[in-house]
């Protein structure tokens, strides 16, 4: 019996392909420190803001999961989420102040272990997000690049 050795497929070798996999990051709704409406508002605009930004940097992919759907779910439903989409950091955090001088706590967690590998507070600086000229934005899109990116966590 003679077997027939057909060529070998051209598959790119398993580092090209890693390489192409961009990174998939969650970004929850920022919550409010208190039950206040107006930041609820501001931190679900922030972080659908936050989420646009990320998507459009070609290196990374980015979700938002919805306020909506948080309100509904079990509180494992994030890790299950993160888990079946195979999600490799959540952003999340909280609005803090009064809506006239809003600060935001940003963290970022590795979903591989569940802790807290990146944090930054904006002092009543939360509006500055928003604002289409203000580099405060640019500013965090580029460390969270850094940090997801350039040099992520091995």
């Amino acid at each position: 019996m003679k077997f027939i050795q057909e060529p070998l497929l051209d598959l790119p070798a398993l580092d090209t392909v890693a390489a192409v996999r961009r990174p998939l990051v969650a970004v929850l709704p920022f919550q409010a420190a208190r039950d206040d409406p107006a930041l609820r508002l501001l931190g679900g605009e922030i972080a659908d803001l936050l989420r646009d930004r990320l998507e459009r940097d070609p290196a990374l992919q980015a979700i938002l999961i919805s306020s909506d759907f948080l309100a509904k779910a079990p509180p494992h439903a994030v890790e299950l989420i993160c888990r079946e989409l195979r999600v490799g950091h959540l952003i999340s955090g909280k609005c803090h102040g009064s809506i006239a001088a809003p600060s935001l706590y940003v963290e970022v967690t590795d979903t591989r272990d569940w802790h807290i590998h990146w944090a930054h507070f904006y002092r009543e600086d939360a509006r500055a997000l928003l604002a289409p000229r203000d580099e405060t934005m640019n500013d965090l899109v580029a460390s969270l690049r850094r940090l997801l990116v350039e040099h992520p966590a091995r």
